[in-house]
């Protein structure tokens, strides 16, 4: 995979590791995967669900739709109907109960409509970035957006990103505060 980077962009092999390296770092890739060709296996069936919700907490609704195996992507989406849902299921009829009955039951869902993917005509899992592309990150402490470049500190084996020295230390010393906290209560 390095290799072909490395020639299809012209850089050393390298350069293309420590920039995906610091990509990586960065919290730009989330993950590397391995994909399936879902047309080679048999009796699967592949659908998109269009519903609205309920559901007013879109943290709770996210946490339910996170625990389903079936349910590949959602989105919310702008238009008629507010969610966007990739299910992946064994046959026609596991769609069917899926839809009358796990929608509306485990996740408030109503008014869905399907869409069963019977050909794939193509297939992208990347977002393209051109070059003079700005990224988006937001300060863990302050919630602000970072203009320029983050400070960047590893804390307790996490990686966490502040506009400047004044939040980064002030997310340490709230961390200590309430690592005491804990202390005091135990």
């Amino acid at each position: 995979m390095y290799k072909d980077i490395a020639s299809a962009v012209g850089v050393s092999l390298p350069t293309v590791r420590s920039r995906i390296n610091k990509l990586t770092e960065m919290g730009l890739i989330k993950k590397f995967t391995v994909l399936l060709d879902f047309e080679r296996i048999w009796g699967r069936v592949r659908a998109f669900i269009v519903a609205q919700s309920s559901e007013s907490d879109i943290q709770k609704l996210k946490q339910a739709l996170s625990r389903v195996q079936e349910v590949r992507n959602a989105y919310l989406v702008a238009g008629e109907k507010e969610l966007l849902l990739e299910v992946e299921l064994e046959d026609l009829h596991a769609l069917s109960d899926f839809i009358s009955t796990r929608l509306p039951a485990e996740f408030n869902l109503s008014d869905a409509s399907s869409f069963v993917v019977s050909r794939v005509l193509k297939e992208e899992y990347s977002t393209t970035v051109r070059p003079n592309t700005s990224l988006q990150f937001k300060c863990d402490f302050c919630g602000g957006y970072i203009y320029g470049k983050p400070i960047v500190e590893y804390i307790d084996g996490g990686r966490y990103y502040f506009t400047g020295e004044e939040c980064a230390k002030a997310y340490k010393d709230r961390k200590l505060m309430r690592a005491a906290a804990n202390v005091k209560s135990s």
